[in-house]
């Protein structure tokens, strides 16, 4: 049996094949330029798709199915092709990198975490990653499959020069501490957090007293054998990406990672009605194909035991204690009039869902 790395690897080069194939169909059959594939034509029109993951990612899972939703609704009149780790493979701020290309048109489409966005002046968004708020992929699903509360959560975008196609759920996202549990704020104190660049994730782990970072490539690893990062913020299902397994806290529970699925504003505009619809159709279609398709948490946490990792529950003394350290974060927040009309919204939600036990990760 191949191993994961080699699944990955072979995943690659399929959709990397698949990639080229639409390319050179919608070169071919149009004859424009790069220059002209971006705006309608008589031939195909070939849009630019870019992501700082790999296609083994959940969200380069989701990118695969919106390639193959957009040629097929389309019957082949727009196509579009992925762009892998369009930011480099050892950037900081990788995330931001792929919102920065798509507002400078060197992208048409992007797949860009929601956390993100609010270092490049979007807001709306926060309220979907206000700390241990959006604790379970049930109530994630609610809220992207909620016409009215995405749309309202997107609105923002255009202030990064994009608009929102979809919102599509990944996981849920713990502390993994490598020498110790951090269940509590005085696991948190003064250790070096490896996380992702958004203003308001760094502002949680600072009220948790830590210090975020987000070191990539063999710094990371360093990093962690040195002891100057004692733990990490990220999901079961992204954990063998981890330098070493460590010590996961199932019930701390910062957010729900949701990818925002997104158009250049101004590109999208050039095109013609029909292939608006075309993309937002595929868009739709592919949340749904995530939803039916994405690991259950307790899957994603049993692998991670399998692979040598620890999973513990804080008490509720250490929960009550996480949410007092936090509490000026929601005082910032909600001095937003519309961000604290969507953080209640979410909390009426959270109170009407009911989690199932695959959505729950057992202790090992």
């Amino acid at each position: 049996m191949a191993s994961g790395a080699e699944m990955r690897k072979t995943r690659r080069y399929w959709v990397f094949g698949l990639a080229v194939a639409l390319l050179t169909v919608g070169v071919a059959c149009s004859g424009n330029s790069s220059k002209d594939e971006t705006v309608d034509t008589a031939g195909p029109v070939t849009l630019r798709l870019g992501t700082a993951d790999d296609d083994g990612r959940p969200g380069g899972l989701a990118i695969v199915q919106f390639v193959e939703q957009v040629r097929t609704l389309s019957g082949g009149k727009l196509l579009v092709y992925p762009v892998w780790e369009a930011s480099g493979n050892d950037a900081r701020q990788w995330d931001q990198g792929v919102a920065r290309m798509l507002k400078d048109r060197k992208l048409d489409l992007a797949m860009i975490p929601s956390r993100a966005w609010d270092t490049e002046g979007v807001t709306t968004l926060q309220a979907l990653n206000a700390p241990f708020l959006v604790t379970s992929d049930a109530l994630a699903d609610k809220i992207v499959t909620s016409k009215d509360l995405s749309a309202e959560l997107m609105a923002g975008l255009d202030k990064a020069g994009a608009t929102g196609l979809a919102l599509m759920p990944e996981s849920l996202r713990h502390p993994f501490g490598f020498d110790q549990a951090m269940v509590a704020p005085s696991a948190f104190r003064g250790k070096g957090i490896r996380t992702a660049k958004s203003d308001l994730g760094d502002a949680t782990i600072r009220a948790l007293g830590g210090k975020p970072d987000d070191t990539v490539g063999d710094a990371y690893a360093a990093g962690v054998r040195a002891g100057t990062l004692s733990g990490a913020e990220t999901g079961f299902v992204l954990s063998d990406a981890l330098p070493r397994a460590g010590i996961a806290a199932a019930n701390v529970t910062f957010n729900a990672k949701v990818n925002t699925l997104v158009a250049n504003a101004a590109l999208l505009g050039e095109l013609s009605p029909e292939n608006r619809a075309f993309l937002q159709a595929a868009a739709t279609a592919t949340l749904q194909w995530v939803l039916g398709h994405r690991t259950t948490e307790s899957a994603n946490a049993a692998a991670y035991c399998n692979r040598g990792g620890k999973i513990v529950k804080a008490t509720p003394a250490n929960l009550l204690a996480l949410d007092q350290a936090v509490r000026p974060l929601y005082q910032q927040l909600e001095g937003n009039t519309d961000t604290k009309a969507m953080i209640d919204r979410i909390r009426v939600l959270k109170r009407s869902v009911q989690v199932p036990a695959t959505g729950v990760a057992a202790l090992c």
